[in-house]
């Protein structure tokens, strides 16, 4: 529940954030995200502090703070310090970015699927794939492509169907995580009939390692109890068989 702050809260956190007392600036910052979504005076506080500069330590937590209060005016703060010089920075403005309901938010995201370092893009991608936002399906059938594996959970979730096939086609050109990944997402699908299922199923039947077992398992566990549906006999003979190897 939020937690309405007064002006004079406000000023003591504002004065806390700017300070940059790593201990006294980190629950500052938690303190005006309990405010409440949309809260504009907390908001405008950790705007300030971002905007004067702070340090690689506590950027995180204050943004963070932003996309927990979720207020629009923090979008342009945010895209900023998504093209920051440091990785872990630009991880922590997109994943607030992905909490905010703007269009925007959804532009630099997408952007930030392009950036040189995988954590940043796999953090865009979960952001990306959290918001349902099928327009970046063509860049991250790109990114699959070149066994990116942080796109690949995306990419299973927001690619058309018609892509399944083709990703099940890259065995043996993109590394067994991705490929596994991808299929993992697509196979969960409740758009795919059970034909392609099986197809998948197969398909994952025939990737070593523990990424393609854990995909097929977590298939299984969203079927329902008492659905004969044949991919998933297909997917309990292949685990059973894995456990005995």
């Amino acid at each position: 529940p939020a937690k309405p702050l007064s002006p004079a809260e406000i000023q003591l956190a504002l004065d806390a954030l700017v300070g940059q007392d790593e201990d006294a600036a980190r629950p500052a910052a938690a303190k005006l995200a309990e405010a409440g979504t949309g809260n504009v005076a907390a908001t405008d506080a950790l705007i300030e502090a971002l905007a004067v500069g702070t340090t690689a330590q506590l950027a995180a937590p204050f943004l963070k703070a932003l996309g927990d209060l979720r207020h629009p005016k923090s979008l342009q703060i945010l895209a900023l310090y998504a093209s920051n010089r440091r990785p872990d920075v630009r991880v922590a403005a997109v994943n607030a970015l992905a909490a905010m309901p703007e269009d925007g938010a959804a532009g630099v995201l997408i952007e930030r699927l392009g950036d040189q370092e995988a954590s940043v893009r796999a953090a865009a991608a979960a952001g990306l794939a959290e918001r349902k936002d099928a327009r970046a399906a063509d860049r991250l059938w790109k990114l699959v492509q070149r066994s990116d594996a942080g796109a690949a959970a995306a990419f299973g979730q927001l690619g058309a169907l018609d892509f399944a096939p083709k990703v099940a086609e890259l065995r043996g050109t993109i590394d067994d995580n991705t490929l596994a990944a991808a299929l993992g997402e697509f196979l969960k699908r409740p758009d795919a009939n059970d034909r392609l299922r099986v197809d998948l199923v197969r398909t994952l039947g025939r990737v070593p390692g523990a990424d393609a077992t854990t995909a097929l398992v977590e298939y299984v566990t969203t079927v329902p109890d008492g659905d004969p549906r044949p991919s998933k006999a297909e997917a309990e003979t292949l685990i059973e068989q894995r456990s005995r190897q």
